[in-house]
């Protein structure tokens, strides 16, 4: 079953824009703030493919893998991600932009795709609503660490 999933969220941090997007173009660096990560495999050439712990609710067990490129443009002061074809079982796009506000950084984040569960047919109908509320958990558990890396 494809599920889509989406989460927006805008916040200001008190690190300046330099060290803020420093943080944030290093994508390792930036990914070890994700909770419940397994491993991140840099594949080169700004390609990485994330692996997710397991997670499960409801009788709904799932890891999510997907394959991003990502592409950091310091002029722009944004970091953006899209998807890989044909790598696990997700596909994620989104994008950081950053603006300088006072001493510290607006930063506004995006992210949205779909991931591809095997859900039992008599769980389908729960089940849409049980993975959009993992993943929504994952993502805003990990900007929760930004935020706290970067000084809310």
């Amino acid at each position: 079953m494809q599920i889509a999933v989406e989460i927006t969220d805008k916040f200001h941090v008190s690190s300046d824009l330099k060290t803020s997007y420093a943080l944030l173009a290093d994508v390792p660096r930036s990914v070890s703030h994700f909770p419940d990560m397994q491993k991140l495999q840099d594949e080169g050439k700004g390609r990485y493919c994330w692996y997710l712990k397991p997670l499960g609710a409801a009788g709904i067990s799932h890891q999510v893998v997907y394959a991003c490129v990502y592409v950091v443009d310091e002029k722009k002061s944004t970091v953006t991600w899209t998807p890989v074809a044909g790598v696990g079982n997700g596909v994620i796009r989104g994008q950081w932009r950053l603006t300088a506000q006072g001493q510290g950084t607006q930063i506004e984040f995006e992210t949205t795709g779909d991931l591809e569960v095997p859900i039992p047919m008599l769980l389908r109908a729960a089940a849409k609503p049980i993975v959009q509320g993992l993943f929504q958990n994952q993502v805003r558990g990990y900007l929760k660490n930004i935020k706290t890396a970067l000084g809310q």
